[in-house]
C-alpha cells in the first residue's frame, strides 16, 4: 500500500480569492491582455470576468505560441516543465515585459520546484521569487528583451 505525501494541488482557477492575490502580487491590472491557458483556463476566465478582468481571454494550450503581444499569460493548473516547455517554445506569446504566472506541479523532490524556474531563465525570462498560495507554489515570471531584437527608434 501507497500512500501520498502531498495531496494534488487544487488548480489556482479553482479559487477566486488566491487567483485575485497571485495576479496583484504579479503587477496584472484589469486592464492588462490576459491569456489563459490549459485545463483550468476557462475556469479561470470566467473567475477574471466575475472580478472586472474583461480582456481575459482563454487560448487553447496548442495555440499559445501562435498568439502575440499579451500583457500576462496565466497558466492556473498544476504543470510541469515539460508541459510548460511546450507551451511557450518559440512563443512571442508575451510582449516585452510581459508576465508569466504558472501554477508549479507538486512532487517530492526540491529539485522539480527549482526545473520550472531554470527553464524559464533559460528561455528568457527573469523569474521572480515564488510564492505559496494556499499550497499552490506559483512562479512569476517577466519576459526579458532579447538581444538583436529591438526595435529601431
Amino acid at each position: 500500500m501507497s500512500t501520498q505525501v502531498l495531496q494534488p494541488a487544487r488548480p489556482l482557477a479553482a479559487d477566486d480569492v488566491a487567483l485575485a492575490r497571485v495576479l496583484k502580487q504579479a503587477g496584472v491590472g484589469k486592464d492588462d491582455l490576459i491569456r489563459v491557458t490549459g485545463p483550468a483556463g476557462l475556469t479561470a476566465v470566467l473567475c477574471l470576468y466575475r472580478h472586472g478582468y474583461e480582456r481575459a481571454s482563454y487560448v487553447h494550450a496548442n495555440w499559445i505560441n501562435a498568439t502575440r503581444g499579451a500583457d500576462a499569460l496565466l497558466i492556473p493548473h498544476p504543470c510541469g516543465t515539460t508541459e510548460l516547455a511546450a507551451m511557450i517554445q518559440g512563443a512571442d506569446c508575451l510582449r516585452e515585459g510581459g508576465v508569466l504566472i504558472v501554477q508549479l506541479e507538486a512532487d517530492r523532490s526540491a529539485l522539480a520546484a527549482d526545473s520550472v524556474p531554470g527553464l524559464l531563465r533559460h528561455v528568457g525570462y527573469d523569474v521572480g521569487s515564488g510564492l505559496s498560495e494556499k499550497g499552490r507554489e506559483v512562479c512569476i515570471a517577466r519576459r526579458r528583451s532579447l538581444p538583436g531584437f529591438r526595435k529601431a527608434a
